[in-house]
């Protein structure tokens, strides 16, 4: 069954053959890549297209790399003990997916006694036709992509079982609408010496990253985890990382330049994931 919901008219949309369909006869077709695009022009999406090529690809050529392969096998694990005797089919929401790399591997790291239908939604084009290819490419089953607007998420009230939202704003009112009662919202955040020593060779002048409020409201705080480790990269995937971070807009050209030609980097990594319980 579809979890999703028209972006016109809030029903329900049924898929018939590669097109979505509400009883009001709204439709959405499914691309070539398999993803539908359920984001409307006066839902903003015109002023901020999400993430670009440049930065996707940087960000898919760096945790292939395996640097980050700690916080996703750290993700599966937790999904997998919350829900180790559930007696349903466990729907599972990954909101600002990006290009799939925690969604396809939870989804198919997974056991659960009754499986797992996973869904991801971002806001960048760019990012969903990589994460969609790649699911093609994996050969996934029950899982869905689309581009959405995390303001007005395409889907239908009470669906999820659970939530992740890695390095991303979060919406806690549509997390609230959008998952069921005692379900679960996992929240990824960088720790407050994540990448330091990448900041240190750039700026002159550091900030540590501050930590967020524990409060969300409409949940509470069951569990949090940090994880820290050390990465040294080399030139090509120092690049990578500066790229797919913030930090590539707040940068000066003659920094940039002399990134260009550091040959190694070593530099901390670090995340605080958050498990919250609907309540």
């Amino acid at each position: 069954m579809s979890l999703y919901k028209c972006p016109v008219c809030s029903m329900q949309l049924i898929k018939i053959d590669r097109t979505y369909k509400c009883q009001n006869k709204h439709s959405y077709d499914l691309s070539k890549k398999d993803y539908v695009n359920l984001i409307l022009a006066n839902q903003g999406h015109s002023l901020n297209e999400g993430d670009s090529k440049e930065m996707v690809e940087s960000r898919r050529n760096f945790l292939q790399g395996g640097y980050y392969s700690l916080l996703r096998n750290k993700l599966v694990s937790i999904i997998q003990n919350l829900f180790n005797h559930y007696s349903d089919i466990v729907s599972f929401l990954d909101v600002a997916c990006g290009e799939g790399y925690y969604t396809n591997f939870i989804h198919n790291s997974i056991s659960l006694p009754f499986g797992i239908s996973s869904y991801g939604v971002d806001i960048s084009k760019n990012a969903i036709h990589y994460a969609s290819s790649q699911k093609k490419i994996q050969k996934l089953n029950n899982i869905s992509y689309s581009v959405g607007n995390m303001d007005y998420l395409p889907f239908l009230n009470n669906s999820f079982d659970v939530l992740l939202n890695c390095f991303a704003p979060i919406n806690e009112k549509e997390f609230y609408r959008v998952l069921k009662n005692n379900s679960y919202f996992i929240r990824v955040l960088p720790g407050r010496y994540h990448l330091q020593e990448l900041k240190e060779f750039l700026y002159s002048e550091v900030r540590l990253n501050e930590p967020k409020s524990d409060e969300i409201s409409g949940f509470f705080l069951e569990n949090s985890y940090q994880l820290d480790d050390t990465i040294t990269i080399e030139n090509e995937q120092i690049q990578n990382l500066f790229t797919m971070t913030p930090y590539y807009y707040k940068t000066s050209f003659e920094a940039k330049e002399k990134l260009k030609n550091l040959d190694s980097l070593t530099t901390k990594i670090s995340f605080i994931i958050k498990v919250y319980k609907k309540i």
